[in-house]
């Protein structure tokens, strides 16, 4: 595709929610193995946010994300093109970057492309003394960035993606939690269920705008999450227009709801379907480890039921 539509780019890797996820095994693999052929001790699955590069696997590097400026990995991404630089500190673009500073020398990467050819990042190694790509290392280099994109392909085809709002659906919010609960027990967190509209509010709307009224109302919230919590916090579409997800740990629950409100109502008279979408929420707090998900998702079910009652 070459040098391409940025805000699209940024739009067809943030669809895929891989960002801010957390590591995978089957993305390990893959990096471990491009680390072996080349025999060097940093490898990385590098996706290129609008101002960083964040990893989702890495080998050799503790920092799971670093700038964008004059990183190697958002070249190849805006490219969709091979990059191979045989000694950053001899590359006038490269000798003040970031990785330069820390001592990487070496560069390789091949990109990350989705069918519709989109660059999402690149699959790298580095090394900490200058040398070069044999014309086999980046073959296979490149073959394991198919593999990268076919376990992204997977992962996203696999049931756990909704198709219309392309957000993760209520079985991911369900792995998720109980994943929470593992990860990082005894948590006190908040729940926040967004209700887009009543049934009968829905059927009216079907009615008088027809079948499509309901998928333009879904794709509208799924635009106005995403802008108000920004792209790093996952959002899941776990009913037909109900929307969950996560306050950042340890906030001020008063304060939190409040701006929630008012976010809410900035949502509602932004709606091109403002005419019968009312909105509602439920925030319902819970313990990492101690709740169980199905009743995490129940409670906020609930909870948002009870707002709509005081409407």
């Amino acid at each position: 595709m070459g040098y391409q539509d940025e805000e699209a780019r940024l739009d067809a890797l943030y669809k895929l929610n891989l960002l801010d996820t957390p590591p995978s095994e089957s993305f390990d693999r893959i990096t471990r193995m491009a680390s072996q052929i080349f025999s060097l001790p940093v490898s990385a699955v590098s996706l290129t946010d609008r101002d960083r590069q964040w990893f989702k696997s890495r080998v050799g590097v503790e920092h799971v994300q670093i700038p964008r400026h004059k990183a190697p990995c958002a070249q190849v991404a805006e490219s969709t093109e091979p990059v191979v630089i045989p000694d950053l500190l001899a590359d006038d673009y490269y000798a003040t970057s970031i990785l330069a500073g820390q001592g990487v020398r070496f560069y390789a990467g091949t990109p990350l492309v989705t069918r519709e050819g989109f660059g999402l990042g690149a699959l790298c190694v580095l090394g900490t003394e200058p040398r070069t790509a044999s014309t086999a290392e980046m073959a296979m280099l490149s073959d394991l960035a198919q593999m990268v994109m076919s376990q992204i392909e997977l992962q996203h085809a696999f049931g756990r993606i909704d198709p219309l709002s392309g957000l993760p659906n209520r079985t991911q919010f369900l792995d998720d939690i109980d994943d929470l609960g593992r990860d990082d027990p005894g948590r006190r967190r908040l729940v926040v269920l967004v209700d887009l509209a009543r049934a009968e509010q829905l059927s009216s709307g079907v009615r008088v705008m027809g079948a499509g009224y309901v998928d333009d109302m879904v794709q509208e919230a799924t635009r106005a999450l995403r802008a108000a919590l920004g792209t790093g916090r996952p959002i899941y579409h776990v009913a037909a227009t109900q929307f969950a997800f996560l306050a950042l740990p340890d906030v001020d629950e008063g304060a939190y709801v409040h701006q929630l409100s008012a976010a809410l109502e900035q949502i509602r008279a932004a709606s091109n379907v403002r005419f019968v979408m009312t909105a509602t929420m439920g925030v319902a707090p819970f313990v990492t480890g101690e709740t169980r998900a199905r009743d995490v998702l129940r409670t906020a079910h609930s909870a948002a039921l009870d707002a709509r009652g005081t409407e």
